[in-house]
């Protein structure tokens, strides 16, 4: 299983979001992809949300970068394609 580490918002001035950083006192806990597709156009929206599942920021239409990161979760522990060497 994959989830959003970190979300750079391209533009001026860039921001950053990552898992594990705090934002104005708030623990970033995850980020989130809330967004829609339709069959002409794609609704891009992400949350970052604390410790309480609070949001700390939504980013709506803006061009994004997202890094990944994998993680194990208990039903995948056994699959040799999630082994950490």
């Amino acid at each position: 299983m994959e989830i959003i580490k970190r979300l750079t918002v391209v533009s001026n001035p860039t921001r950053i979001f990552e898992v594990g950083t705090e934002i104005d006192g708030r623990e970033v806990i995850e980020i989130r992809w809330v967004g829609s597709e339709y069959e002409d156009h794609v609704h891009s929206e992400f949350q970052v949300l604390d410790e309480d599942g609070c949001k700390i920021a939504t980013i709506e239409n803006a061009p994004v970068i997202l890094d990944y990161q994998r993680i194990v979760v208990d039903d995948e522990k056994d699959d040799p394609r999630y082994r950490i060497a």
